[in-house]
């Protein structure tokens, strides 16, 4: 990398550039951080005038510290007429008329349902949201602006009803990452990965978002998630074993890391995801032995030492074939739960840390269907089982049907400042299925992605570009796989919502 200086305007701004990319991954960097379009920017400073598209670093005087000039006028975003109003914000009788809409979609800009899919799944965290709308950049990188231009789609999505045209945040994400520029011989704009598009958002907000004062600089750094937001609620902390086959004699050694997502490998044994995660976990590898001085093979087991509030979980569905140049499609039906339970694959430590909470969950879940059949079969004399009953019932009949679900609510009441609650991680290794995002096609090149969102109890939307519609929990049983339909192919969960600790068991387990 070589560090140059750019003036524009009043501003000034420290830039990296990668000899080994082209000059447009340059002038894009550049228009993340200033807004000013490739096609109007005029960069001088080097010899031979104004710096071209088609020009060779090589033949460019490109040095450490190099001062530039940029001329050109940024892209001005238009103003809404009227001040933005959060759904929380509104009173409760226009929040419930809100509620009742489907919420909005998005356009497809030429091959880009990767990302609105992609968008629509992130839109169900509502942390995130709430994170995203209280950014305030700090310095200039080069992901601020895609951080302010999520801020702006978010805004829309949230308050809209009608389909969003994702413009100016597609623009400012091609910028952050021109891999996703791609175009087919044709001249149209390629079928992207939505797993990718996934974990480049995720990592570009890690940047933006640390969890103190500190700014990113190692985009692939485990610790860069770790310490961020983003590793908060996604970073799934594991302990990785390293097991020398070749050599048993050799001393295992382990390595710690931070994912962001668990991977469900998919073989002709596996038809459910658990069973895919467990191979995920467990692999062989090739590295170098220090015992037996050249390449040998390990056995790799991955356990999980913190789970966060979220997890996604990729199914591993496409592979690459020589024949074909191309990475095909695995349509095996594997089948995914609606709750999911992780506690099998955590570190014995986690477990011991878990255990507790599990059992409590399970007494209360008991006590409560005891209670039930008691007043249901009518042989209670117990007056206190019956008022609780009562007392939950009325507490039921009296929640609002809302778009949002626990969650949301947390997030719209709860500051990013209150780390305890909003940053809660998981005390139960227990999960819900909160959104599916699905691909339709035999190619990764190709195909259409969809996702499909819960709203509430029995009640989905799914999201295919701009068009809403509402499905129930059977049609989410579908997407298993088995052909031509949509497969499942990313699935996001979070912690499965419990009562907090009754006083006595508070003191109890002290």
């Amino acid at each position: 990398m070589v560090k140059v200086n750019v003036k524009w305007n009043k501003e000034k701004y420290e830039v990296d550039v990668d000899p080994s990319e082209p000059v447009s991954s340059f002038k894009g960097q550049l228009y993340s951080l200033t807004m000013v379009p490739i096609e109007r920017q005029k960069i001088m400073g080097f010899k031979g005038g104004i710096l071209k598209d088609d020009a060779q670093w090589k033949d460019l005087d490109l040095t450490e510290g190099k001062n530039l000039m940029l001329m050109g006028s940024a892209v001005e975003l238009e103003k809404p007429d009227k001040p933005i109003v959060f759904l929380e914000d509104l009173p409760p009788s226009k929040a419930a008329a809100l509620n009742s809409l489907l919420p909005a979609g998005l356009t497809n800009l030429g091959n880009t349902c990767y990302l609105n899919s992609t968008l629509q799944c992130l839109k169900t965290v509502p942390e995130l949201l709430t994170i995203i709308k209280n950014y305030k950049p700090k310095t200039n990188s080069k992901y601020s602006n895609l951080l302010k231009s999520s801020q702006g789609l978010f805004n829309d999505l949230s308050r809209l009803h009608e389909p969003v045209t994702p413009s100016v945040f597609l623009n400012t994400f091609r910028m952050c990452f021109p891999r996703f520029s791609e175009k087919s011989p044709e001249g149209l704009y390629m079928q992207q990965d939505a797993e990718e598009a996934w974990g480049e958002l995720l990592t570009a907000y890690a940047h933006e978002l640390p969890l103190d004062n500190s700014n990113g600089t190692d985009s692939h750094s485990a610790d860069l998630i770790k310490r961020s937001m983003i590793g908060k609620l996604f970073g799934i902390q594991v302990v990785e074993k390293f097991t020398c086959k070749d050599n048993p004699e050799e001393e295992p050694t382990t390595r710690e890391e931070t994912l962001l997502k668990l991977a469900c490998n998919i073989t002709v044994e596996t038809s459910y995801l658990f069973d895919g995660l467990k191979k995920g976990l467990e692999e062989e590898i090739s590295k170098a032995s220090p015992t037996l001085h050249k390449d040998a093979i390990y056995t790799k087991k991955t356990l999980i030492k913190q789970l966060p509030k979220y997890i996604m979980v990729q199914f591993v569905r496409f592979h690459w074939k020589d024949a074909t140049k191309t990475k095909s499609k695995i349509v095996r039906v594997v089948q995914f739960p609606f709750t999911l339970d992780l506690f099998d694959l955590c570190t014995p430590e986690y477990k011991e840390r878990l255990s507790p909470n599990r059992k409590r969950v399970e007494d209360e879940f008991n006590a409560s269907l005891e209670r039930k059949r008691k007043v249901i079969g009518g042989d209670s004399n117990d007056e206190d089982d019956k008022q609780v009953e009562k007392k939950a019932a009325v507490s039921n009949d009296n929640q609002p049907q809302s778009s949002t679900s626990s969650s949301d609510s947390l997030a719209a009441t709860t500051s990013v400042d209150d780390d305890d609650v909003f940053f809660k991680e998981n005390e139960t290794g227990k999960y819900e299925l909160c959104a599916v995002l699905t691909h339709q096609g035999r190619y990764a090149e190709s195909g259409h992605y969809v996702s499909w969102v819960k709203k509430s109890e029995n009640k989905w939307y799914k999201f295919d570009d701009r068009d809403v519609t509402e499905h129930t929990d059977e049609d989410i049983k579908k997407l298993s796989g088995g052909g031509d339909f949509h497969i499942c192919y990313l699935a996001l969960y979070r912690t499965l919502a419990t009562k907090p600790k009754s006083s006595s068991t508070i003191t109890e387990q002290k």
